[in-house]
């Protein structure tokens, strides 16, 4: 059994100087994040009063994966209805309205930087569900750069007890707005649960140790079965160095992509205070189960009986390599 890297091994223990100095840091960024957890929640609570901010209520399963030892948190909506989707083959398009430019003003946190805006995500199964958007508008098939990523860690920090923040990257991918966004979630991802993190950490620090890695650089994730890359990230990276993370983890597959750049892959992206991971995708949904990011963060929801059904049958970890890529 691979033993797991002890993160007071990778990180040195401060000095005495040094360990001051961090926590006169630490205070100096405590307030701001005080300051948006406070515009965060007096807003939501505005916009759900109003009416413009709706929460789909949902009761909490939890599926533990036998041979993974991943616990996987299954949101169901309260009033299931085994509704169909609509056919992708019907030929009907509706020309869709971009809720980001302009946003609705009740959804509205504040601006982080030149860059990017903070909102509320109108129709959020968790509380607090935030959307990181572009100011201008870019296409979500680009991938993260260094001030989308600084946006979004800084508004992670908001969150009292963590965050979890993702970017769904192509339709395949889950992604269903073409302009440029991440989302924020609140950690942990159910009520109650013992796992501050996410279900995978255990399987990424396994793999860590197993690899040898330190801070920041990229390993594989071998023992899941699809394509999963990701690295360990410090306390507190810039937005620079989590954008030269993030181009060296989807740099391993998009190898594979076409060279006259006509095809490229989607992926997922998911980001804690932890790790970083990237997972490429093969497709969006197996049977009637959709999946984005939260699914390989280990987060399903689902709206039917039908689908609640088919979870249990397949397991979650199937339906994962399913729409993931396999390993090559």
């Amino acid at each position: 059994m691979p033993l797991r890297l002890s993160r007071n091994i990778i990180r040195p223990v401060l000095s005495t100087r040094a360990q001051t100095s961090h926590m006169s840091t630490t205070a100096s960024v405590q307030e701001p994040a005080r300051s948006l957890w406070k515009d965060t929640t007096n807003t939501y609570e505005r916009a759900r009063a109003s009416g413009a901010a709706y929460k789909t209520d949902t009761k909490t399963e939890l599926y533990r994966d036998p041979q993974h030892g991943v616990e996987f948190v299954l949101r169901v909506a309260a009033a299931l209805k085994d509704k169909p989707k609509p056919s992708k083959e019907s030929g009907e398009k509706k020309e869709k309205r971009n809720p980001f430019l302009p946003y609705e003003e009740e959804l509205w946190v504040r601006h982080l930087s030149q860059t990017h805006t903070l909102l509320l995500n109108k129709f959020n199964v968790v509380a607090h569900h935030l959307i990181c958007v572009t100011r201008e508008f870019e296409q979500q098939t680009q991938p993260l750069a260094a001030a989308d990523l600084e946006a979004t860690w800084a508004a992670m920090q908001a969150f009292p007890h963590g965050a979890l923040a993702y970017f769904n990257c192509g339709e395949e991918a889950g992604a269903s707005q073409p302009h440029k966004h991440t989302q924020i979630v609140p950690l942990p991802l159910a009520e109650g649960s013992a796992c501050t993190g996410t279900p995978f950490e255990g399987v990424l620090r396994d793999a860590q140790a197993h690899a040898g890695a330190q801070e920041m650089q990229p390993f594989l994730v071998r023992s899941l079965p699809y394509e999963c890359h990701a690295a360990d990230l410090s306390e507190r990276p810039s937005g620079a160095k989590l954008e030269e993370v993030f181009n060296q983890l989807r740099r391993a597959f998009q190898s594979r992509d076409d060279t006259d750049g006509s095809q490229h892959t989607p992926y997922n992206v998911i980001l804690t205070a932890e790790h970083m991971m990237v997972v490429p995708r093969l497709r969006e949904s197996c049977g009637p189960v959709s999946v984005n990011s939260m699914g390989f963060a280990g987060s399903l929801f689902v709206r039917s009986q039908a689908e609640l059904d088919y979870i249990k049958e397949q397991g979650p970890m199937r339906i994962l390599s399913e729409v993931g890529l396999p390993w090559c």
